[in-house]
């Protein structure tokens, strides 16, 4: 019996010490890098569980663990690193860095590529430049931060799209948008192009993601990086990586909510409605050598009233922006879960958008052979439109030109009718409708099979599915008998890309990566659009209910893509590299004689870092050079730019009969834009990573440019497009990166990036308009291309100012002499809308628990050509019943007046408005463009009020805070242009400037 009982005792005793042993515990510590600083944001997960943490800004880590336990600690770019637990209830840890894992993150053309090899110019992005920009569109994302990459946001009218250029302008006739890539599906832009009122620019495409979902972006800029997208490349590529999954991580939610305020930047200043009647009666006083009073003139007596039209058509707009990111992943499946909604007002009077968004990314290893995946994103936006510029639509156009005597409203509050061409704006907005509805599917499904090592086979499927739907009805009080309008369209690209890699090292010393694929590509676009008038009612809003149809009409757009490419990348004990890249198009859009083309690239480069001459400076981290050449194509040359196409319809009914008349000459020798690109550059990295410098020397010469030729009267055309011109641009770009300070509790990084471009027309078609050197032209209005220089020139009068002595606006002649009586003949190359150089400079803190980043984009060189001010400088521009601008008021008295404004009676005063350098402004600006400050709140914080969070960071954002400019531009926004057209840029007419706003928010991990 006591035998029994022993044995029971032992059995209890070593019961109660496993137990014990298997006990959960506390445990603490910190995590440091190499240099044995903190290291924040390290995932830590008991393996085998759903139990993790991360360390915060100190590097600390609190975990719940028991002894015998394994804690993985991972980090992106560092070795995972595996740790027992065992007696002692404090773990630190020094991560290692994986210079493989570092040297994989680099996106590029249908592949990734380690990053110390790569020797294709690109910019790239990462994570930690954008995660913490609080941005509307994904392009706002890129201002500032890529050497060579330039963005002007059109205007601040929301949803409008952004004016991109990658390593300038590249085309004359044809687009110069780069070629953006999401997730691997090459997004269709020229949809919003089809709609009414969205100005020269059309719908931002870039809206159709969530900012807050992106990885990072990769800019493709030489013909290394983009010659594999052949065709499309020429205008540089925009890859965007949406963010994904990851493996053995413990799943986490982020919720991100904000709140933002915003304003207009600046406006001009214009007068009130007295001192305009004043302004008035003087100028007439002192032309009829008479008194005339206001009322005289039908403006009214002084303080009868009138309306502040620019004031009343802004107000401080108020948003609110929810985010909602799931990820997380186990051993075999990765995936992130995304949810956005955006409910934004514009500082524009009638201005708003609502946008919900979803993304899935899924990855899952079905077997050691067998990979497949997902990434979709699906976008519903709404958007109330109000036009952007130079039309009656356009709120900043009609408040601008609207004369401040004029009553919005009469005497019982409602709206008056303004007894002009310009309408009310305020019943515009107020009564009209103007919605734009889109839904946008933009994904891909793939899988990727591994038969042999090395061996990979990618089969992917791609969509981009965008419809479209604008209604447009105007109430009668204006539009007579009512109007409305309803526009349909669809854009539907569906893709597939089989794509074979092999990689392979032999030896320790030779590495070969090929890669060939398959990509075809089909794309329809289709339009319809009605309208009628003659409504009985307002309250029939329908388009049915108008009385007589106005229009009818539909029109469908299908274009196919079919390519074949490939890729070769050799290295030789890590530092002598090169890569060959062939591809062979082809496109519905070409000419029957030219339906393929084909384009290619060669690059070397030299890691010289890995020599033992350089190893032995002790100086260097990284040092490279490298060097490419290649090809690619531009073939944004509309739909059926070869056929000879048929107009029917109204246009070509005969004596009440259906018919069909010519409309466009066949051209079958019709082909894409080609562009021959050299590029050579050094990338360096010293004193222990704390300073990076890139620079990089690039000539790009396109040759076969589309341009119109002239036809003789008998073939009944009067032009026709043709391969004829050639242009070159070339420039350097540096891009530097420093790490300034570096300490426990403080540190603080800078990047900074400058390109300077130059641009060159080297050829025009032969029976071009010629100048009086014999040079060819093609004349606009405000700018004029000639060859052997620059693209676009500002050609104009020269305007030199008023004569203090006579109180005569004076100009200079084509010969350089003083008149008062300039022509079109005296035109001249008066500027540039193209900077001699731009860039931008990120500088970001961390001060304990506080971090702060300043964004700054910068522009110096270009000038530009607001079109408006001929109406809102002078006295008669529209039959005296237009503002102007408070400077209006210093006109010439007497001798010796420094004088905005000529003496009234002087015979320039009527001339004093047209169209010369006087509306040409210098635009070099330095703009503060993103400044947010956040507070993380430390791990023992979080803990002591619940632990229910894994992170809580406050944040507060202002974007357009301060902009430095000329004097000249007081009231004009230096970012801005109405047109993605290369031959139109940096000009603008009213248009509405960029919004400076405010943001508030909190970013909580669950």
């Amino acid at each position: 019996m006591k035998s029994k009982t022993l044995w029971m005792l032992l059995v209890l005793l070593v019961s109660t010490a496993t137990t014990a042993l298997a006990q959960e515990k506390t445990v603490t510590g910190t995590v440091t890098d190499q240099l044995g600083l903190p290291l924040p944001g390290v995932n830590i997960v008991v393996s085998g569980t759903n139990t993790g943490t991360q360390s915060d800004f100190d590097g600390k880590y609190t975990i719940a663990a028991s002894q015998g336990q394994t804690l993985l600690f991972s980090y992106l770019g560092q070795r995972d690193i595996r740790i027992t637990v065992g007696a002692s209830n404090t773990i630190n840890v020094q991560m290692e860095e994986d210079a493989q894992a570092l040297e994989e993150v680099v996106v590029i053309g249908y592949g990734n590529q380690e990053e110390r090899k790569i020797i294709q110019n690109v910019g790239i992005v990462k994570q930690e430049a954008i995660e913490n920009l609080q941005v509307v569109s994904a392009d706002q994302l890129l201002q500032g931060q890529s050497a060579g990459t330039q963005i002007v946001n059109a205007s601040g009218v929301l949803g409008s799209a952004a004016v991109i250029r990658v390593r300038g302008v590249n085309s004359i006739n044809s687009g110069s948008q780069p070629l953006i890539v999401i997730d691997g599906v090459p997004i269709t832009d020229t949809a919003g192009n089809t709609l009414t009122r969205g100005g020269n620019t059309g719908i931002n495409p870039l809206s159709y993601v969530n900012p807050n979902d992106i990885e990072s972006l990769t800019v493709l800029k030489d013909a290394g990086a983009t010659s594999i997208y052949g065709s499309r490349g020429a205008n540089g590529v925009i890859l965007i990586t949406t963010k994904k999954g990851r493996k053995n991580q413990k799943t986490t939610l982020t919720l991100d909510v904000n709140t933002q305020f915003s304003q207009s930047t600046d406006v001009p200043d214009i007068l009130t409605a007295d001192e305009f009647r004043l302004f008035k009666a003087e100028v007439t006083s002192i032309q009829n050598d008479a008194t005339v009073t206001p009322e005289d003139l039908g403006l009214g007596a002084v303080g009868s009233g009138g309306t502040d039209w620019l004031g009343g058509v802004q107000h401080t707009g108020i948003s609110q922006n929810y985010n909602l990111g799931i990820r997380g992943g186990g051993e075999k499946t990765s995936f992130f879960f995304g949810l956005d909604y955006q409910d934004t007002e514009g500082f524009i009077i009638g201005n708003t958008q609502q946008r919900q968004g979803a993304r899935i990314n899924i990855d899952t290893e079905v077997t050691e052979w067998l990979k497949a995946g997902m990434n979709l994103g699906i976008t519903n936006n709404r958007l109330n439109r109000v036009g952007i510029e130079n039309n009656t639509f356009a709120p900043f156009t009609t408040a601008f030109l609207q004369s401040p005597v004029i009553e919005a409203f009469d005497e019982e509050g409602n709206y008056a009718q303004s007894g002009s061409f310009i309408p009310n704006i305020f019943a515009i907005v107020d009564l009209d409708t103007d919605e734009l509805k889109t839904f946008r599917v933009i994904g891909n499904a793939f899988t990727e099979l591994s038969p042999l090592p090395g061996l990979t086979w990618r089969s992917e499927f791609g969509l981009d599915k965008l419809h479209l739907e604008e209604f447009i009805r105007s109430v009668e009080f204006n539009t007579p008998g009512g109007s409305a309008q309803q526009i349909f369209v669809n854009e539907d690209r569906w893709l597939t890309n089989q794509t074979l890699n092999y990689t392979n090292t032999f030896g320790e010393n030779h590495t070969l990566s090929a890669l060939v694929g398959l990509n075809y590509e089909e794309t329809l676009r289709t339009r319809s659009n009605v309208s009628s008038t003659g409504f009985l009612t307002d309250d029939l809003r329908n388009l049915g209910s108008g009385s007589t149809p106005t229009v009818l009409n539909g029109d469908r757009f299908p274009t196919r893509l079919f390519g074949l490419f490939s890729r070769v990348s050799y290295d030789f004990k890590s530092k002598y590299l090169v890569e060959g890249s062939f591809r062979r198009d082809g496109s519905s859009r070409f000419g029957a004689n030219n339906r393929f083309g084909y384009f290619w690239s060669a690059a070397a480069g030299w890691v010289l870092s890995e020599e033992s001459f350089i190893q032995d400076l002790n100086f260097f981290d990284y040092l490279s050079i490298r060097a490419s050449l290649g090809t690619v194509g531009n073939d944004r040359l509309g739909t059926f730019p070869s056929l000879g196409l048929f107009d029917a319809g109204a246009v070509a009914d005969y004596n009440g009969q259906s018919g069909v008349i010519p409309s466009q000459p066949a051209n079958p020798d019709l082909k894409w834009e080609e562009s021959e690109t050299l590029d050579v550059g050094i990338k360096s990295s010293f004193l222990d990573g704390r300073i990076n410098l890139n620079a990089t020397y690039f000539k790009k010469t396109t040759s076969d440019l589309l341009l119109n030729q002239t036809l003789p009267p008998q073939t009944g055309f009067v032009s026709i497009s043709r391969n004829v011109g050639e242009m070159e641009n070339s420039g350097l770009e540096f891009e530097l990166g420093t790490v300034n300070v570096r300490s426990q509790n403080f540190e603080w990084r800078t990047n900074f990036n400058l390109a300077k471009i130059e641009n060159k027309v080297l050829k025009l078609n032969e029976d071009a308009t010629t100048d009086d050197d014999g040079r060819k032209i093609i004349d606009g209005p405000v700018q004029r291309a000639i060859e052997g220089e620059s693209l676009n020139n500002f050609f104009l009068i020269r305007y030199i100012g008023v004569n203090p002595q006579t109180g005569d606006a004076e100009w200079l002649d084509i010969d350089g002499n003083v008149t008062t009586e300039p022509g079109s003949g005296d035109r001249v190359v008066t500027g540039s809308p193209l900077p001699d150089f731009s860039g931008g400079m990120t500088n970001t803190f961390k001060v304990f628990d506080f971090d702060l980043s300043v964004l700054m984009n910068y522009s110096y060189g270009n000038d530009v050509v607001i079109d408006g001010l001929r109406f809102a400088d002078g006295n008669d521009a529209i039959g005296g019943i237009v503002n102007v601008r408070r400077q209006n008021l210093n006109f010439w008295r007497q001798p010796g007046d420094n004088a905005f404004l000529p003496h009234p009676t002087s015979p320039t005063f009527n001339l004093f408005n047209q169209r010369s350098s006087l509306q040409q402004l210098d635009a070099s600006y330095l703009r503060i463009k993103n400044i947010t400050l956040g507070y993380s709140v430390p791990k023992e914080t979080l803990e002591r009020i619940g632990g229910i969070f894994n992170g809580m960071r406050f944040y507060a954002t202002a974007t357009n805070l301060l902009t430095l400019k000329k004097s000249e531009m007081e009231g004009i926004d230096p970012e801005v242009t109405d047109d993605i057209d290369p031959l139109f840029q940096g000009e603008s007419f009213f248009t509405a400037p960029q919004s400076q706003s405010f943001t508030m928010g909190v970013r909580l991990i669950f």
